[in-house]
């Protein structure tokens, strides 16, 4: 199990951000980039692992971060806008380690896609 620690992340600048451990429940875990001037804007990662129960024959690994806009307006530091993004992954309990890799490749090799990134960053659908 990894131990909660600060991570570095790249955004489109590409800028690396560091991401400071907030809380962790062993289950949930959530990270924070605090460089931004109001605590409203720092800039947000979470990680949760939840394990199957009940009905839900899966584990369910959601990967998420919001990414909030400052300006300054007339003089004070305010939010002006929220960006976030969330992935969600199930996997069966059945899976194999290179199923789970896989999965995770594919996820993230997705996101990478030349593609993919121009339809997000146009907001066009494809057709």
């Amino acid at each position: 199990m990894p131990a909660i620690a600060s991570l570095s992340i790249s955004d489109g600048v590409p800028a690396a951000h560091t991401f400071a451990p907030v809380s962790t429940t062993g289950a949930k875990a959530k990270w924070a980039d605090r460089s931004p001037t109001i605590p409203a804007g720092y800039r947000s990662l979470s990680h949760e692992l939840t394990e199957p129960s009940g009905s839900r024959t899966t584990y369910k690994v959601a990967i998420g971060g919001s990414n909030p806009t400052v300006a300054t307006i007339s003089g004070v530091d305010t939010v002006v806008r929220y960006s976030s993004f969330q992935v969600v992954l199930n996997i069966h309990p059945d899976s194999t380690l290179q199923e789970r890799k896989d999965l995770l490749a594919y996820a993230s090799n997705m996101l990478a896609n030349a593609t993919v990134k121009t339809s997000v960053e146009n907001l066009e659908p494809f057709y």
